[in-house]
Formats: structure tokens, sequence, C-alpha cells
């Protein structure tokens, strides 16, 4: 979804952190479904271990339901709820959600309970300094990115040695802290994925990209330029302010070339503006889209103008193959979560916390400390990673953001209300790379 710390005016807090988290969460709205409607639940409560025991995580699954007892191990998490300029609790209830499965099912950590601490920013940058110095006070061993547009907890924590893990990544300093590892590309993998699709599937010559003057949103776009550059490629630069929401104007001027492609990295808020003026316009470029934009409730909105779009996501979307994770994850939200719609950012945090709890599991209930932590996260090459690419926390997985593990991509196209995956893995951080 991603820009670095810097004051927000009130009038204009609710669409910036909109447009953030939309560019920055690039998960797949339809939890690998190939339609935009949930997928099915395929386990019950009482099953959970059976769809545990097919994922990335049977290792740690018990023979039998196993309850943790004992004095609660806390991890801290920082999210933005509960505030006008945008709430995602889903972030932190899918969490929760594991933390339960782990502690009535899986038995915790060697027996003893996992205790999510959640703390709120309010959407200020004083908040988050307040979440990062309340958990150096509590001394957590780890701390959950949720959201957190302006980054200073990271800082803070980092200072104390304090390891921020995953969440969407939405600040500069969520991408480069030493002490943060992140299991997605952010802006800047959706763009460079376009980059490489549009040149590999269209033999692109002319590009336009289309993104809002805002943080990262804006270093994306340029990651997306540096890459086409390098492979011979005209790129035209269109930027609006990320409080517009008719992009009537922008997308006009970056079709009046013609174009083979037109790269929209758009929040929410204008994804279906950018559907509207482009059938409007009578565009015919091909038209990538930040997933965020293939959301079910945008979809519905724009119908068939939406069919041949393409879109960014970061697991697979493979109806002809088992989907273990993608059942797991489903399946516990229903049973731990009831009504939290599983089409959502919440699949972020659930991969986030899956990963860590996988590392705990590793370390042992003594042995959990931020240093080991950090040091067991960092080791990681090529880890299996719960709904996502396997991940390497060597810190040269994509260049200029050492926090990314696994940055890689896979680009979807939208037919008849269904998404198809187009190719593989992006490895977008040796395309990055490829064009220094």
């Amino acid at each position: 979804m991603t820009g670095g710390a810097r004051p927000i005016v009130a009038a204009v807090s609710l669409i910036v952190t909109a447009a953030l988290v939309a560019v920055g969460c690039s998960e797949d709205r339809t939890a690998s479904s190939t339609t935009v409607s949930a997928p099915p639940i395929t386990c019950d409560a009482q099953h959970l271990l059976d769809c545990a025991r097919a994922s990335t995580i049977a290792d740690l699954v018990p023979d039998e339901p196993t309850a943790a007892t004992g004095e609660p191990i806390t991890i801290g998490m920082i999210n933005q709820e509960n505030t006008p300029a945008g709430s995602f609790p889903e972030l932190s209830r899918a969490a929760q959600a594991f933390v339960d499965f782990v502690n009535e099912d899986l038995g915790g950590i060697d027996g003893r309970p996992l205790r999510l601490d959640v703390c709120n920013t309010g959407f200020s940058a004083e908040g988050s300094t307040a979440c990062g110095q309340r958990f150096v006070a509590e001394q957590v061993p780890v701390v959950l990115g949720g959201i957190d547009v302006f980054g200073n907890a990271v800082d803070v924590l980092a200072a104390d040695g304090i390891p921020y893990v995953g969440g969407i990544p939405v600040s500069q300093q969520s991408m480069t802290s030493p002490s943060s590892f992140q299991w997605s590309g952010g802006t800047w993998g959706a763009a460079v994925a376009f980059a490489h699709r549009a040149v590999e599937d269209l033999d692109a010559k002319e590009v336009a990209i289309v993104y809002g003057d805002f943080g990262s949103i804006a270093e994306g776009a340029g990651a997306a330029k540096q890459v086409l550059e390098a492979k011979g490629v005209d790129v035209q630069m269109v930027p609006f302010p990320v409080i517009a929401t008719d992009l009537g104007s922008p997308l006009q001027a970056a079709w009046a070339g013609e174009p083979d492609a037109i790269f929209v990295i758009a929040a929410d808020t204008a994804c279906k503006a950018a559907f509207d003026a482009a059938a409007t316009i009578g565009i015919t470029s091909a038209l990538y889209f930040v997933g965020a934009c293939a959301s079910p409730t945008i979809i519905s909105q724009v119908g068939d103008r939406a069919d041949g779009a393409y879109f960014n996501v970061e697991q697979e979307v493979q109806p002809d193959q088992p989907q273990p994770d993608t059942d797991l994850y489903t399946s516990v939200l229903a049973a731990m979560a009831p009504g939290l719609d599983p089409v959502g950012a919440g699949t972020v945090s659930a991969r986030s916390f899956v990963n860590l709890y996988a590392v705990l599991r590793e370390l042992g209930a003594d042995g959990i400390t931020p240093h080991a932590v950090t040091d067991a996260l960092r080791a990681k090459a090529d880890e299996p990673s719960f709904m996502g690419h396997a991940y390497t926390c060597d810190g040269r997985q994509f260049p200029g953001l050492p926090a990314a593990c696994s940055p890689q991509q896979v680009v979807v196209q939208m037919h008849d209300g269904a998404l198809e995956q187009v190719g593989g893995w992006i490895d977008v951080g040796a395309e990055l790379e490829a064009s220094r």
C-alpha cells in the first residue's frame, strides 16, 4: 500500500490514509479465489487441525487440539483503529483470530499462551511514537505491524532493538529499518511487477504511469519508470494530487500519446473514478491497477469496466491447485472471528503472525528475546511463508528496501468477473537491480 512520516493536514487525512493503504496493500482481496467472492469454508471448528496439517505450518500441529495454559507471552501490535482518518480493525482481528487458534489448538509456545497487545496510533505521529514507547517500556520481545502511516514507532523500537514484523508497509521506515521484517513488496513491488509484465506480455514500447504524488506512492512509480526505461520503454509520468477523486484529467493526459499500457497507482477512493474515466475517454491501452482496486466492493460498482484490467497480488491464484493455507485462513476466521470478512487486508496480518509464530516456536518460550527473534529472522533463507512467496530476510531482496523479505509479486487479469493469473512469481528485486 507507504510514505515517510510527515505532517498531513486534517482536511485531507482520510484520503491520504486511504491512498497509502490501498497502494501498499497489494494483497489478493479474493483470498486466492479466482472470483471476487469469498472462498468456501472447508474446515469447521472441530477440524481446524486437519486444515493445519495440510498447510505451511504442518510441522507445528499436535496430534490433538492442545490448549495453552500458564503465564502468557505478550507480543505487541501497532495499528490504526477507531479514527475518522481510517480504521483498520480487520488487521488486529485477523491476527487475534490466529492467536486464539494457536492458544486453543496448537498449545501456544511450549504450553504457554500468547497475548496480543494492540496499540492504536490514532492516526498521529505522536500516537505512533507513544505506541513504540509503550512497547519498549513493557519490554515486549517483538511487535507485529498493522497500519502505521507515520512510522515513528519503528524508529523507537529499532533504537531499543525490538523487531517490527510484518503488516502493511505504509511508512518508509517499515521498509528501510534494520529492525523491520516485511512479507510484502508494498507500492514498489506492485509498480515494478507492472513494468515487468507490460514488457513481457505486451512488448510495450510506451507506458504512462498515473500516480498519487505523495511519499512512497511516487517512489513506487519512480521504480517502475527506472525498470521500464532500462528496457528501452518510453515513459510518461502523470502525477495527480493524492487527494483527487476525479482522475479524468490525468487519465486523459496519459492517453494523449496512446501508450501500450497505463499504470494507475490510485487509492480505493479513486479506483472507481479511474475505471469510469477510462471508459468515458475510451482508453484502449492495457490498464494496470493495484490489488486493492480488485476488491469485491469496487468490482461490484464498476462491473464489466474492469474486464481486461490487470492487478498485482502477493499470492498465487491457481484454482486447479490446492490452496491449504487459504483454507486454513478462511476456516480460522470463521471459527475464531465470526463475521470478519476473509476477503480483505486481514490476509496480511494473518500471514505476518503465522510466520512469526513459526519463528517463536523454533526459539521456545525461554528463548524469545528481541535479539533472538531478530537473529532468527535475519537467518531465514527460502523459508516457506504462510499464504505467500518463500522469504529470505538477508536485507538484499529489494534494492534500497532492506526490510523486504519477500517482495515478489503475481499479476492477475480480470475476465468476466474472475481473476486469472498471468505468468508466475515476479522477482521484483531482481528486476530493479537489473535496471541500475
